[in-house]
Order: C-alpha cells, then structure tokens, then sequence
C-alpha cells in the first residue's frame, strides 16, 4: 500500500508536500508517490509553475500521474471510516491546521492513502526535520553565480530578508488571500535585529527586487541577490538563505523554508503576524511555539520573533 500526495504550486508548497508524505511514510513504513497532474493543465486563476522537487537532494521520487481521486462527499467520507479495505483519500480544509489524526490512521497498512492540501503546520514535520535538513539541499553544486554571495554570507553577521511580491501584487486571487507584507514590516525589523546586533548585514532575496531596491532606502549594510539566469535559481536561492544566520521571512513558505531549515544553531527568525488576509484562519500551528511576539505600530505589522527549531 502506498500513501499518494497531490503536489501543487510553488517550490515552497511542494517541499511541504513532500514533508507530509516523508513523515507519514515514516511513521506508517509505507511507501510513497507524488503526484504531478496539477503541472500538467495551467489552472485558472493561479500562477503558472514548474515541479522543482526533482532539483533537490531527494534519494528517490516516485511519480504517480495516473488521475488523483476526487474530494468525498459525506457519504464516502463514513464509507472510508467503516470499509478500511478501501482507499483514504483525504482533502485538507484549512492549509495551515495541524490534525493529529493522520499519525493514528485504522488499517492503513492495507490500504492507499491520497492526500490533498497544502499541510503547512510544523507538527507534521518537525519529526523528519533531520531527514529534511539532508534532503531539501540542491542536488547539484550551488550555481557559480551565487558562490559570491555564499562566501559573504558565511563570513558575515547574515540576515536573509525575504521580500515575496509577485503574484502577491499582481494576481486578484493571491492578493486577496495573502496580500504582500508593507516595507514597515521589514523597515522595523531590520532597526529590531539592527539594535541587538550592529554587526548585522542584510542579504535581500525577492522577486522583485527593483521595488527592493527602491524601497528600502536604510543605510543598514545590505546586498541585494540578484537571480541567476537559470531556471534552478529559487532552488539555489533556498541554499543561500539556509546558511544566513538570521532571518526576516515574508508570508511566503519558500522563506519560511529558509529560516527552519537554517545551518546555524542560534539565530533570530523574525515572521509576521499577519500570514493571510482570512482572520478566521488558525495559524497557531504555522510557527514553532518558542516564539516571543513584539507587537509594533500597525496590526499589520506585527512580528514574531523566535529562535530557530534547526
């Protein structure tokens, strides 16, 4: 029996569902397959994307691309319950909830198990995060191009600021549900991290750093990373935030990645508050507990400040 995830989205989203079926293969000693169909027709209303998951240290990927089971109904969803016999094919509701249900399956040994969502709530993988840490580094050599910034990073009191735009700005659906974070967010966490370490240098990762670059207008020590002409550039990009010591994340799950996945024991990661437009969503799950919050001007400008889980 095999447990199937449906992959979907970005780079970032695509690690969290390959997490969720390494830790529940991990758990259950089952198998496990991804599911590519999603690439293969350009869905309305959403950004068009490549499967990257092949450009990481991934020992073996097995692709299923054969139709993925449509969402239950409520009569299948109590025919699953009772019929253990038959697939379980689970849609998650809420991207950011955590249900520990999923560690305590009935008969799952002998059954095949499909798993739609975006699951990204630490619970679910902070138990694989050592296997994670080998797994999400880039398969080949980091790109010549960024080996610069590498040896800068290394030989520095690095923070990564990960300013997210893109499709944050210019898409209606992903403006609504995510919104873009406004440069207050990132100004006075820069003067925070600034005040308790003065020998910081911002290393300033985004998909539209013009904007960077004309936003932020500090006279903090910064270098902006321009993006190789490649297209494993976020891959590489990922690298490069891992190995800063701190971190300034964006309502992005690629930066979210590059703080948790981080190669430095101590360091500072500093999130928003403010993750999604939806209000009704819980988030609780979203960040590690160990989290001191410091609430700045606006509501939309609150941060979070944690040490790191790595």
């Amino acid at each position: 029996m095999t447990i199937y995830s449906y992959i979907q989205g970005g780079l970032g989203n695509q690690m969290f569902q390959y997490a969720i079926a390494r830790a529940l293969s991990e758990h259950y000693q089952m198998p496990f397959a991804l599911n590519r169909q999603w690439f293969d027709v350009l869905q309305e209303g959403t950004t068009p994307r490549e499967f990257q998951l092949g450009l990481l240290n991934i020992q073996s990927i097995d692709i299923a691309d054969s139709p993925f089971p449509s969402k239950p109904n409520k009569v299948n969803k109590a025919l699953q319950k009772i019929l253990t016999n038959r697939p379980l094919v689970i849609y998650q509701q809420n991207a950011f909830e955590f249900d520990n249900s999923l560690f305590n399956l009935r008969g799952i040994a002998h059954r095949d198990l499909y798993l739609f969502g975006y699951w990204q709530a630490y619970p679910y993988i902070e138990r694989v995060q050592k296997i994670l840490q080998k797994e999400f580094k880039t398969k080949d050599p980091l790109l010549e191009f960024y080996q610069p910034y590498l040896q800068r990073i290394a030989s520095s009191e690095s923070v990564m600021v990960h300013i997210r735009r893109g499709d944050y700005v210019h898409s209606k659906s992903a403006a609504q549900f995510h919104g873009a974070l406004p440069i207050d967010y990132y100004h006075q966490s820069m003067h925070e991290l600034r005040r308790i370490n003065p020998d910081a240098h911002f290393f300033i990762f985004s998909d539209d750093l013009q904007w960077a670059k004309e936003s932020l207008q500090s006279d903090f020590d910064k270098t902006f990373v321009e993006h190789a002409p490649s297209p494993d550039a976020a891959a590489h990009e990922l690298q490069l935030m891992t190995a800063c010591k701190h971190h300034i994340i964006a309502n992005s799950s690629l930066s979210w990645w590059g703080a948790w996945l981080k190669q430095a024991s101590r360091g500072l990661v500093y999130a928003p508050n403010h993750w999604v437009n939806d209000k009704q969503l819980n988030l609780s799950n979203l960040l590690p507990p160990n989290r001191k919050s410091t609430r700045l001007n606006s509501s939309h400008t609150d941060i979070s400040r944690m040490p790191s889980s790595a």
